[in-house]
């Protein structure tokens, strides 16, 4: 794929290292380019590359930034402050002259925008949710006639994040503002907000309280179509978010979609953020700023990448199909790094979410099944899909034959292409079940193959901070030098490509676990499954003597004795479900998972041609036996699976027996139904 190189300005800056972060999740094919001043710029060093610039300020500024475009090949600018933003806009024409993209929106509205003190008195025309702006003469004027109300706020014109801001509580507090301050009425929370008290608590003492916030970002690619939009409640720090909960309410979009078609006007394209509060009079805003903002790095993560869907679309990236949608599945925090966290995971922010979106919570679980096509995946969707506890995405190598098999049974299929494309929302995910693996008998480039690709998945899942990731191991993993029974402590000992593989995977997590703590993990050691179910491949010994059985057809045994464990697919299927309902944060990172019953492969043979009669017209069959010494035992102790998750096996290896035979049965007939005239 082509790499496009991608400018960031203002690196520096919140928004500027917020851009980097999401650009990083997205794994687009893209080479950034950080410009600043400051060559301690923390985001600087995220980026491929890093470029000094004169300041913003500087007359020569945007020449000089054209020039270090051109030397760096760049196609694409994305502004990291407000500033920046307006400059961009302002030279418009030079960019695109000189073949340069800008992800900003028309001079107009910037500069309306940028305009703090006539904000609301620009946009109050079309929706009654700005607070009121003054000058310091005019609120002087209004305050000898009396018709102010106090407390107000004081903002400086040019100020960002807290800084220079003043708490005014009457009108003596007017003596200390200057003509440079833009005066403001206050957005004081509704008596609902869990943070009413605190908040006049604090205002009293002339100390302005960054809680109950609402940040309302909209996203427009460049013909002006709406990508998404996501609002969340946040608690500030000296003007920085540090908490943040994604909020659902449409008295919020209720007050803002009347300014849709006027900011369309004004040529809004990109990125738009409100800043405001839910009032005792709704919904209202008190600031405006046309830009990505500090917190966009933390939307990414929860699924809202609005920096990879404007790249894309600035950029011809599948356009048209790059659209947003935030979950209220997840709760953020920032201190040194962003993190995301699923909002059950904390009882008392899931209970504050609950309060703050004024109703419960019912938001379901987003799975993603890699393998969806397989034997045990084909049988788990179709299991899951009936109680419907959860979004199911399933994943495969064909996505056509993805979408025939589960048609109404899930929400969304993707394939290999999809990922690549950045069309799967890694950020909405809440568990990840890895299914998809070449089986042993795929040959060992299938199976490195499959390693590379769970090495791509995980990692991809781990960056984006998905919640939990489920990953399916196998018993192989313990090789055949330890004496069953085999207990998740038992050193592993992988005789195999495959089993190697399968215990890379394992590995690979743990490591990841290391860099994600809040990350839960698992993985399922599983025993080889049997039984007659959609998606069977007849590769294993017991599905090879059922169907030489069925036929009448002679079983050839070598040696015998060999002690064996199968699952059936049915319980294979129920112990996963119940994990998946299960609180992953208690998640073991090792399981055994086996039916518990072993079996000499003589006695099992001996059952199938005992059974086999019952389901194919009365033909028996015989067992051959070539006397071979050969000590192969397996089986697995899997009590700590049935005591942490409460959960038994069902099927014994004669009902495995009896349901291959019925199945072989049942294709026999469809078979033969299919053939008739």
């Amino acid at each position: 794929m082509k790499v496009h190189s991608i400018g960031i300005g203002c690196i520096g800056s919140g928004v500027g290292q917020s851009v980097v972060n999401s650009l990083r999740l997205s794994r687009l094919p893209v080479r950034t380019v950080g410009f600043g001043t400051n060559p301690f710029a923390f985001g600087a060093y995220d980026c491929h590359a890093y470029d000094s610039l004169p300041s913003i300020h500087d007359e020569e500024y945007i020449d000089v930034l054209i020039a270090r475009c051109h030397a760096h090949s760049i196609e694409l600018l994305i502004p990291g402050l407000d500033e920046e933003a307006l400059l961009f806009a302002r030279n418009a024409k030079k960019f695109s002259a000189a073949g340069i993209k800008a992800i900003v929106a028309d001079e107009r509205l910037v500069e309306a925008c940028n305009n703090k003190e006539n904000l609301g008195a620009e946009f109050s025309k079309h929706a009654d949710v700005f607070v009121k702006s003054f000058t310091k003469s005019a609120i002087m004027e209004e305050a000898e006639l009396g018709r102010i109300r106090f407390p107000l706020i004081a903002k400086p014109r040019r100020g960002s994040g807290s800084r220079g801001i003043k708490v005014l509580l009457n009108a003596d507090d007017l003596l200390l503002i200057s003509d440079d301050h833009v005066i403001q009425e206050m957005a004081i929370p509704q008596k609902s907000d869990p943070h009413f008290a605190y908040y006049l608590e604090n205002i009293q003492k002339r100390i302005n309280p960054q809680v109950s916030e609402i940040s309302i970002q909209l996203v427009y690619n460049h013909k002006g179509d709406l990508l998404g939009r996501m609002a969340s409640c946040n608690k500030l720090k000296n003007g920085i978010p540090i908490e943040i909960i994604p909020i659902e309410s449409e008295s919020i979009w209720a007050g803002i979609d009347p300014l849709s078609p006027t900011l369309l006007e004004m040529g809004l394209r990109g990125p738009l953020n409100f800043q405001g509060r839910l009032t005792e009079k709704g919904l209202r805003i008190f600031e405006m700023n046309p830009r990505f903002t500090g917190i966009t790095g933390l939307r990414a993560l929860m699924g809202f990448n609005e920096v990879e869907a404007c790249v894309k679309e600035w950029l011809g990236i599948d356009p048209g199909k790059n659209k947003l949608m935030a979950t209220c599945n997840r709760f953020g925090m920032r201190q040194i790094s962003d993190k995301s966290v699923p909002i059950k995971r904390n009882d008392d922010v899931f209970a504050l979410a609950k309060k703050i979106n004024g109703a419960a919570i019912k938001r379901k679980k987003t799975l993603l099944i890699t393998g969806a096509c397989g034997y045990l995946g084909q049988n788990l969707i179709c299991e899951l899909s009936k109680n419907n506890a959860f979004e199911i995405w399933a994943f495969d190598l064909s996505k056509e034959r993805t979408e025939e098999l589960f048609a109404g049974k899930v929400q969304a299929c993707f394939d290999c292409q999809d990922l690549a494309n950045g069309l799967v929302r890694m950020g909405n995910v809440d568990i990840l079940l890895h299914l998809g693996f070449a089986r042993e008998y795929c040959g060992n480039r299938e199976i490195s193959a499959s390693l590379e690709f769970a090495h791509e998945l995980f990692t991809r899942a781990a960056t984006h901070q998905i919640p939990a990731i489920l990953n399916i191991s196998s018993q192989s993993v313990y090789g055949v030098d330890a004496e069953p029974l085999w207990k998740e402590s038992t050193p592993v000992s992988p005789a195999t490509a495959y089993a190697q593989a399968k215990y890379s995977t394992e590995l690979l997590l743990r490591s990841l676990k290391k860099i994600n703590n809040h990350m839960s993990h698992s993985s399922l050691r599983l025993g080889a499954l049997a039984g007659g179910a959609r998606g069977l491949r007849e590769v294993d010994f017991l599905s090879k003597i059922v169907r030489k059985a069925f036929a009448g057809e002679a079983i050839k045994l070598i040696g015998g004795h060999q002690q064996i464990e199968r699952l059936d697919i049915r319980d294979a299927v129920s112990a996963i479900s119940t994990m998946l309902d299960f609180a992953d944060s208690c998640w073991q990172p090792v399981y055994n998972l086996g039916s518990g019953e072993i079996n000499s492969l003589s006695a099992i043979a001996k059952k199938v041609i005992e059974t086999a009669p019952n389901y194919n017209g009365g033909i028996r069959s015989e067992i051959h036996v070539e006397k071979k010494h050969l000590d192969v035992k397996c089986g697995m102790d899997s009590s700590l699976f049935y005591k942490e998750m409460k959960w038994q096996p069902k099927y014994k290896m004669s009902q495995m027996i009896e349901s291959l035979l019925e199945y072989f049965k049942d294709e026999k007939a469809k078979t033969k139904t299919a053939g008739s005239p």
